[in-house]
């Protein structure tokens, strides 16, 4: 299945929404909803050829979509870096294990720092025994409580900053703030992870000055995704309960839209 993006908003929203509808047999209001989200907007979720032929149409009533290919069908070497070597000409990242990808500095089309979230919620259902005047007279004073159930929630969250950075080739480098090793920073190394992600941005700004650089996945990262792009589990043992959402692979699917899009000439 591909999925299908918008990657600007539509300045005439109501035609985009009319358009979207006619085209997946979604009311007005549901078109609306899909579109609603800030760009980049997964929209739908389809076979190869409709998904080609949802943008087309698309893109005939005046909207930024296009086709977000799976991971499985990108083209280049997709890493997930643990250390780095950045030199004045290009880059090399190398993964935990592995071999290490090579980039040109000219070769780097597009940059974003965003975030991504894993939230958990677990209810537990637990039973109680609670005085009960009614039981008690009912009884005769054989039985003094009733019991009751009530269910007992928490929620842990965890954020996680990430740097991906695309290649004109289709190479793919993630950048994990908990996954690397900042001592390649040399001079540049900040005391905190956070400060070191930012430090790492800078430095991948200037060394690479042509690529498209954005941010806004520093928000629209740590936001869950329609349920057709997945990143949600539930399970159930016993008597508790436990939702789980990670957001991680949701931030490469929109991160993937705007590369595309970069690539498209839809952006900037």
């Amino acid at each position: 299945m591909s999925l299908v993006a918008c990657v600007r908003m539509p300045k005439d929203l109501e035609g985009a929404a009319a358009a979207l509808g006619r085209a997946v047999g979604l009311t007005l209001a549901e078109a609306r909803l899909r579109l609603a989200p800030e760009p980049p907007a997964i929209l739908a979720s389809l076979a190869p050829e409709a998904a080609a032929r949802l943008v087309s149409e698309l893109r005939g009533a005046g909207v930024a979509a296009l086709v977000v290919e799976g991971a499985e069908s990108l083209p280049g070497q997709r890493i997930v870096a643990r250390s780095a070597t950045l030199g004045p000409s290009g880059a090399s990242f190398q993964p935990r294990t592995g071999a290490a990808l090579a980039l040109p500095w000219a070769e780097v089309s597009a940059l974003f720092r965003g975030a991504s979230t894993v939230r958990s919620e677990t209810a537990t259902l637990q039973q109680t025994s609670k005085f009960s005047l009614s039981t008690a007279i009912a009884t005769q004073g054989l039985k003094m409580s009733r019991k009751e159930d009530r269910t007992v929630r928490s929620q842990q969250e965890e954020t996680e900053q990430v740097i991906l950075l695309y290649g004109k080739g289709g190479q793919r480098v993630v950048l994990r703030e908990r996954e690397l090793d900042f001592s390649f920073l040399g001079a540049a190394m900040q005391p905190t992870r956070i400060a070191n992600m930012g430090a790492l941005a800078k430095l991948l700004k200037e060394k690479a000055p042509g690529a498209f650089y954005d941010e806004r996945l520093l928000r629209l990262g740590r936001r869950p995704l329609p349920l057709f792009v997945g990143g949600e589990t539930h399970v159930q043992m016993g008597k508790t309960s436990q939702t789980l959402l990670d957001t991680s692979g949701g931030l490469e699917v929109l991160g993937t839209a705007l590369w595309r899009a970069v690539e498209e000439r839809l952006l900037p």
